[in-house]
């Protein structure tokens, strides 16, 4: 790690993510779900496999993201729950106009429609605590990817650079599922964003 963060790689903020109703996605396999209904709540960290018709109605088979990465990393097929498409929402990636994002959230501003999955607004990792197990973005190569996890909270480097480690998720999930240690970046807290 150098000593210091040039102010002009701080990335602008990822995009925020928007529910889309799974009835109105183009394939959905692999995908981000979250599931629920209004009047009752909402499950997130699940992933979608594509639509079928079961006794005249469409539904989606849905699966908890750690079964997902077992299944890919095992070659084998995984076990899912079948949910009614209209429970469904496809997580996409939404532009993010970087004047939006203000990382003292009050209670009002949380406020959210309980009808529908919330618009998941990133957070600069700098702003949350209890950063560990949390999913989030990482600017890289002037790029965010999205497809990580916080391993550490945030520690000092060098001349007083702020940095957490993370690890991709897929071997964040196997860590869970078998113990091995998974391969991690040292990140300036400033590159990361919390999902």
């Amino acid at each position: 790690m150098s000593n210091s963060i040039d102010p002009l790689d701080l990335p602008k903020p990822p995009p925020i993510l928007a529910p889309v109703p799974s009835v109105r996605a183009f394939d959905i396999h692999g995908a981000r779900v979250v599931v629920g209904s209004p009047g009752v709540g909402w499950m997130f960290d699940l992933r979608a496999d594509d639509p079928v018709t079961q006794d005249g109605k469409l539904k989606v088979p849905v699966l908890p993201e750690s079964e997902y990465y077992r299944a890919i990393d095992e070659e084998t097929t995984a076990q899912t729950c079948l949910y009614p498409a209209d429970q469904v929402w496809v997580e996409t990636e939404e532009a993010n106009p970087a004047d939006q994002i203000d990382p003292m959230l009050y209670l009002i501003d949380r406020l959210v429609d309980p009808d529908q999955p919330e618009r998941r607004k990133p957070l600069p990792a700098s702003e949350v605590p209890a950063l560990m197990g949390r999913r989030v973005w990482y600017w890289h190569n002037k790029t965010f990817r999205s497809d990580y996890r916080c391993v550490t909270e945030p520690f000092e480097v060098g001349m007083g650079d702020i940095c957490v480690r993370i690890a991709e998720e897929a071997q964040w999930y196997r860590w869970h599922r078998t113990g091995v240690m998974p391969r991690t970046t040292e990140a300036f807290l400033h590159w990361v964003w919390v999902q």
